[in-house]
């Protein structure tokens, strides 16, 4: 108890006086003579510097106010916390805070104890006790001694009962049933107190509400678990840049908001630079370490080692096999990768807190990361190389079930699940080219068509290119296989595309893997412009395709021939062609596509000023269909055309640009600073557009659109003033289109200058 220092045995009688007991009622309940008690009293006043049992009662008070130290620091993040379990107080008298080590139980309950106006506080720490001893701490806490003969857990019962006391016992972990049993004897036989408990696991008890504390929040406007960062940081007057606070805002989500891991990362950054910091984070947590104080909160490592010690071996081996997963998991995964029947194991991890929900339906878990890499430090490689494999073949069956009807299931429950699925085939993927395991060869395609109906994002854009590069994938895939893959990178990179349907091509030995081989061959010459070279690969695929009977093929192939003719003269025709595609899609179920050609009809009729109605109505029913698909991508198509016509509902073009750089579409991001570039307020403006989108469309390896950026490009920067910078967007130009291209774009100012150099060149 804070303030001047009283005996157990004073502190218990001053306890008693403070509920208006009279002496003789104290000796009563503590088990000694009124004597004894007007003995105490006499010290109470001296030491409290009181004169009369009225200003002793007003001292404990006081006293009480003061007898729960917390830290000085701030509480970050925890409003809501507070609120609800002083709720679950309220109306049920016993929670058990669990969590994590480290995420912050402790301080929870010493807050809500200080800030309890109407309960005693009374805190017993557990972390040493036993489980014979777990009554007797209580008892000390009250200042009341055991004797030879008496009822102490009837003396700690009425002590409790007799005032409204909160019972904080802390760090119960290992003491959880006799904690458990302690608890439910007393409140048989006393009422008016409550209890408040703080484990890494429930106690199991009838009566106990569980109430799961998270890590703080590291995302958001101002998330709390970068606010104690730079609470600790600050301490010692130091003040952060903005580099720096972006840095603190990585380090907290690497750390995942667990408060001792911040709180280590300050006393750390006392001696690093928060960048050095961070990387070393990157590669371990190792660093965090600090000399003071001692004890299981020194280190992350000696946190967890608390509640490994308490793990029986199935259920160490279970975490481990949980910490080599890459990723999320749902029970059926979790069953997967370590044995029939382990659901039940992995609840218990969950009631040990080693294990967290991330929600999703059915309902996904994850480690954090910081418990995670504590665990996989301690698991077998070879053990973590066969959840990998394990890991690779589950999920390859399922996203080759979810593949199988993705064309036709445009549903938000199916844009639900493959949000979910499409970063665990990421990595099942990634995992299996290196490991060259035969789960690649399915995990590749099915992805390729979740990426086509769902949107793509640029992981998955990543790890498809590195399958599609892959020579062994290319000696081991189908040319269906390899028409998938180029139909989903079609706009990140036409070279590569064209090289799979060369492949193809040469893959081809009967009329389906022609059909295919031929359908790519057409679509990438599509996309490069090249009408003579596509119209006979098409005319092939669309003639095998029919006679196949493949409705959703034929839809593809004549969506490639409208791309091919919608930058010619004839929009009409390309029009015509694409609302064939659409009927196509229609008749083969697929609503995605439909949309995706609803998209591409509204951009090409944009592009004709007799038709900007019809586009701006196109445009806006796909970005309706898009949204109820829950299609990102797709929507964001939409708002390209809308933004072409400028339209408000277009929203801002810096915003759409970063949504196409997410999903990895090249094409679109250039699209977006060309018209950028058109409403640019100043020539610096403009001329740092137009260098994005040629460098977009370089990236992409698309010539026609680097045309278009360096055509534009040679114009802004002659306007600026720049000669040498228009002189050297000209010369990109000519490599390009050649030298008739360039000459059209040259300004007559420059022509001179630009013939010099090309005849020197």
């Amino acid at each position: 108890m804070a303030g001047p220092h009283l005996t157990r045995r004073e502190r218990a009688v001053l306890e008693a006086v403070e509920r208006r007991l009279s002496n003789a009622e104290i000796a009563a309940e503590l088990f000694v003579s009124v004597r004894t008690v007007e003995s105490h009293i006499a010290s109470l006043r001296r030491k409290l510097a009181v004169d009369s049992r009225a200003q002793l009662i007003a001292a404990a008070g006081d006293l009480r106010e003061a007898s729960v130290t917390v830290p000085a620091n701030p509480l970050r993040g925890r409003g809501r916390d507070l609120s609800q379990v002083r709720a679950l107080l309220a109306g049920h008298g016993w929670v058990t805070i669990v969590g994590p080590g480290g995420v912050g139980k402790t301080r929870l309950a010493l807050e809500l104890a200080r800030a309890d106006a109407e309960r005693v506080p009374l805190v017993v720490e557990l972390e040493h006790a036993g489980p014979d001893d777990v009554m007797t701490r209580i008892a000390r806490a009250l200042g009341l001694e055991a004797t030879s003969g008496s009822d102490l857990d009837g003396a700690v019962a009425v002590a409790l009962g007799a005032h409204r006391h909160l019972l904080l016992l802390d760090n119960a972990d290992r003491v959880g049933p006799a904690t458990a049993d302690a608890v439910s004897g007393l409140r048989e036989r006393a009422g008016g107190f409550a209890v408040l408990v703080t484990s890494r696991t429930p106690l199991g008890a009838a009566a106990e509400i569980v109430y799961p504390l998270p890590p703080l929040a590291t995302e958001g406007v101002d998330p709390p678990a970068a606010a104690v960062l730079i609470d600790r940081l600050g301490a010692g007057g130091r003040t952060l840049d903005a580099r720096e606070q972006e840095a603190v805002q990585r380090i907290c989500a690497r750390l995942d908001g667990v408060p001792l891991a911040l709180e280590l990362a300050a006393s750390v950054a006392r001696h690093l630079p928060l960048r050095e910091l961070e990387s070393r984070l990157e590669r371990d947590l190792a660093t965090l370490d600090r000399a003071a104080p001692d004890g299981r909160h020194r280190t992350l490592e000696t946190a967890f080692d608390w509640t490994w010690d308490l793990l029986g071996d199935d259920e160490r081996e279970v975490l481990c096999r949980l910490s080599a997963l890459p990723r999320t998991f749902d029970l059926d995964l979790a069953e997967a990768v370590t044995s029939p029947g382990a659901a039940g194991v992995v609840l218990r991890l969950l009631d040990h807190s080693l294990i967290v929900p991330v929600g999703g339906e059915p309902l996904r878990f994850r480690l954090l990361a910081v418990m995670r890499e504590f665990v996989h430090a301690r698991t077998d490689p070879a053990v973590a190389e066969d959840v990998l494999r394990r890991h690779a073949e589950h999920i390859a069956a399922v996203a080759v079930g979810f593949a199988r009807t993705a064309r036709t299931d445009a549903t938000p429950a199916a844009a639900h699940m493959s949000t979910i699925l499409c970063p665990e085939v990421n990595a099942a993927l990634r995992w299996a080219l290196g490991a060259r395991h035969p789960s690649a060869l399915e995990l590749a395609p099915a992805l390729a068509i979740g990426v086509q109906q769902y949107g793509s994002d640029l992981d998955s854009i990543a790890v498809l290119a590195q399958a599609a590069v892959d020579g062994w994938v290319l000696g081991a895939a189908t040319a269906q296989d390899l028409q998938l893959l180029g139909d989903a990178l079609a706009y990140l990179d036409v070279d590569l595309v064209s090289s799979l349907a060369r492949t193809a091509l040469a893959l081809a030995h009967d009329p389906d893997s022609s059909r295919a081989a031929h359908q790519l061959a057409g679509l990438a010459a599509a996309y490069r412009g090249e009408e003579a070279e596509a119209l006979p690969h098409l005319d092939e695929a669309e003639r095998l395709a029919a006679e196949l009977g493949q409705t959703w093929n034929l839809g593809s192939i004549r969506q490639a021939r409208g791309l091919l003719l919608r930058g010619g003269p004839d929009p009409a025709t390309a029009l015509g062609v694409l609302e064939s595609a659409m009927r196509a899609y229609a008749r083969a179920g697929d609503l995605a596509r439909v949309n995706n050609v609803r998209y591409m009809m509204a951009a090409v009729a944009a592009d004709s000023p007799a038709d900007r109605d019809r586009a701006a109505r196109w445009a806006a029913e796909c970005r309706t269909e898009a949204e109820a698909m829950f299609n990102a991508h797709e929507a964001a198509h939409a708002r390209v055309v809308q933004a072409t016509l400028r339209l408000d509902e277009a929203g801002d073009l810096g915003e759409l640009c970063d949504t196409f750089r997410q999903f990895g579409d090249l094409r679109c991001v250039h699209r977006v600073l060309m018209l950028r570039a058109e409403s640019a307020a100043t020539s610096g403006e403009r001329i740092a557009f137009l260098d994005g989108a040629l460098e977009a469309a370089t990236l992409a390896r698309d010539q026609l659109r680097q045309i278009a950026a360096a055509e534009q490009l040679v114009h802004a920067q002659h306007v600026a003033g720049n000669g040498s910078a228009a002189l050297a967007a000209l010369d990109r130009l000519h490599r390009l289109a050649g030298r008739e291209a360039a000459e059209a774009a040259c300004p007559p100012e420059l022509r001179d200058d630009f013939v010099a150099e090309w005849n020197h060149a």
